[in-house]
Formats: structure tokens, C-alpha cells, sequence
């Protein structure tokens, strides 16, 4: 099994984006990206708008490999959007290069909130007609070829009762190889994330990791602990072999020393934690937690702001 980072913030963007491959199955997971419209108040830096333009470059070209996509739930740097956006690179085009032809194993709206579901019924009517076909995914085993893949019931987008919505993860398994990617659990936080984990026992492990930036702020102040706690209880289960830390955890610059007592355990398990760019054998490039740096190390010229004005796109 071959896993290919794709876009992630560890690479300058919002987005959980990969590529896997097997004897029998390309996948696109999550084929997201974006940008936060507002990080300390400011628009995205020029370097930013340069990374996620150039990262839907990569996305669009796995897309070409792929015959199944993967969208674990509808927030929208999880998916491509069916219209144009600064914040994610896209043009009118962007989503037919994502999606045609391909099967789409994508969550079920059904238990979604407003908005969400809302995101989903304007993809579903783009997207009708160009994809091979979709499928609501959730719950569901399917068998291709040699490799088996296992998606996970619908699980709490953080805490069990998130406003946030619900997600869905999904595991490959190819010959002794396997692999769970779990986006947006934030943590894990719910027990049913942790019991999916389990019950997968993957070599590999794709997690949607705490949001720190926001715990920081007095969001859920018992959310860090909690979630080092649910990965502790993993690293110690015996199955795994690595760990990537993603997404939500790498929008703050202290990301490492906050989770200082996962690496250490992780060390003593002899377990790898890693991150997207990690796999990539490159170093993170947090360009987003960086956004207040990039200002004040190279400011923009002066009729740059312009362009984010009365846009209505959103992030």
C-alpha cells in the first residue's frame, strides 16, 4: 500500500487530502483545500494563495489516477466545491477534474446539520451525471480486488453531541497492510471513534487530531486532555506502527510541545509519529499558524487586501 500526502496544514493548507494506492484501488480521500479567510485577522498571505493554488495542481493530478473518492464529511476543505474560490484554488472547472467518472464514497446528510447537509445537496446536484456513482458510505465493507475496505458508522465531528456535525472514517486493507484515516474527530474525543480504532487494529493511523488553537482560547478546556488520554489508550493497544498527527492539532505553532506527552510515549512504544509532510520527508511548513509572521517579515503591496473584498467566498 502506498500512502501520498497530497495537502494538509503541515504543507500550508487547510485540508486532509491523500492519496492511496493499492494493487487494485487508487483513492482519493478527502479531496479538499483551503485557507482561513481570518487568522488574526488577517487574509490569507501571498504565500499561502501561491501554496493552495499550487497543491490543487497536485490534487488535480491524482485525481486522474483515482477511480474511487472518499469524502468523509462536507466541510469544505474536506471536498472539492462545485464553483470558483480564492481561498480554494478552484475554478469552474475544478470539481469535474475531482470527480468525473469516479465513485464517490461519501457520507450520508441524513444525520448532518443544516449546513452541511446544505453543502451536500449543492455537490449532489453538480456532481450527478459526472460521477460513475455515489454512494452514502457509512457503515458500509466493500471488496476490491484483494484490497477490503471498511467504513466507519457515522462518529461525532469532536464530542458526541458536536454542533459540528458527523464524519466518517474509513479503513484500507491491503494483504498485512492497513491503514484507518479518520478526519475531524478532534482528538479522538468520542468513545465511537476509539472503538472504531480498535476494532480496525490499523498499522497506520490518519487522525484528525485536537484543535489547540481553540483550546487556547477556553474551547472545551478538558478537550486536550481527553484527547491524549483516547491516543494514549491507542499507542498502548499494541497494533499500531505509525501515527500521523493532523489538521485541526498543526494550526498552532506549539503543537508539539502541547502533545509532548504523546511523543513520549509514542517513543517508548516504539511507534513513529509523523505528519503529512513528514511522509513526504519534508519539514512542516505551518503557514497558516505563521500568517501574523508572513505580514510583518514580507508585507504584501499595498492594493493586495483588495482582492478579498465583497468576494462572498468563504473558506
Amino acid at each position: 500500500m502506498e500512502l501520498i500526502s497530497i495537502a494538509e496544514e503541515s504543507l500550508g493548507v487547510r485540508s486532509m487530502a491523500m492519496f492511496v494506492r493499492t494493487k487494485d484501488l487508487s483513492i482519493l480521500l478527502d479531496p479538499g483545500i483551503s485557507l482561513s479567510p481570518n487568522r488574526y485577522g488577517l487574509p490569507p498571505h501571498p504565500r499561502e494563495l501561491e501554496r493552495v493554488r499550487a497543491l490543487r495542481g497536485i490534487l488535480e493530478e491524482y485525481a486522474e489516477e483515482a477511480n474511487y473518492v472518499f469524502i468523509s464529511h462536507y466541510h469544505r476543505d474536506h471536498f472539492t466545491v462545485p464553483y470558483p474560490s480564492i481561498y480554494m484554488g478552484t475554478t469552474n472547472e475544478s470539481y469535474r477534474k475531482v470527480y468525473n467518472n469516479k465513485v464517490i464514497l461519501m457520507k450520508s446528510p441524513e444525520d448532518e446539520n443544516w449546513s452541511q447537509r446544505r453543502r451536500y445537496y449543492g455537490l449532489r446536484k453538480a456532481i450527478d451525471g459526472i460521477a460513475k456513482d455515489l454512494v452514502f458510505a457509512d457503515g458500509k465493507e466493500l471488496t476490491i480486488g484483494s484490497t477490503r475496505v471498511v467504513i466507519s458508522r457515522s462518529l461525532p465531528h469532536g464530542e458526541d453531541n458536536a454542533r459540528t456535525g458527523k464524519v466518517i472514517a474509513i479503513t484500507i486493507i491491503d494483504g498485512d497492510e492497513s491503514l484507518t484515516f479518520m478526519p475531524d474527530v478532534e482528538g479522538p474525543i468520542s468513545q465511537l471513534a476509539i472503538d472504531y480504532i480498535m476494532s480496525m487494529r490499523p498499522q497506520t493511523l490518519v487522525i484528525g487530531g485536537p484543535p489547540i488553537y481553540l483550546v487556547r482560547r477556553g474551547f472545551g478546556e478538558d478537550y486536550l486532555g481527553t484527547a491524549l488520554k483516547n491516543l494514549t489508550t491507542v499507542l498502548r493497544a499494541g497494533f499500531l506502527g505509525k501515527l500521523v498527527i493532523a489538521h485541526h492539532t498543526l494550526r498552532d505553532l506549539n503543537w508539539r510541545n502541547a502533545l509532548r506527552v504523546l511523543f513520549e510515549e509514542a517513543e517508548r512504544q516504539g511507534i513513529a509519529v509523523m505528519t503529512y509532510a513528514g511522509l513526504l520527508n519534508r519539514e512542516d511548513e505551518l503557514l497558516e499558524a505563521m500568517r501574523k509572521e508572513l505580514y510583518a517579515r514580507e508585507p504584501p503591496p499595498k492594493d493586495y487586501l483588495r482582492q478579498f473584498r465583497g468576494t462572498g467566498d468563504e473558506a
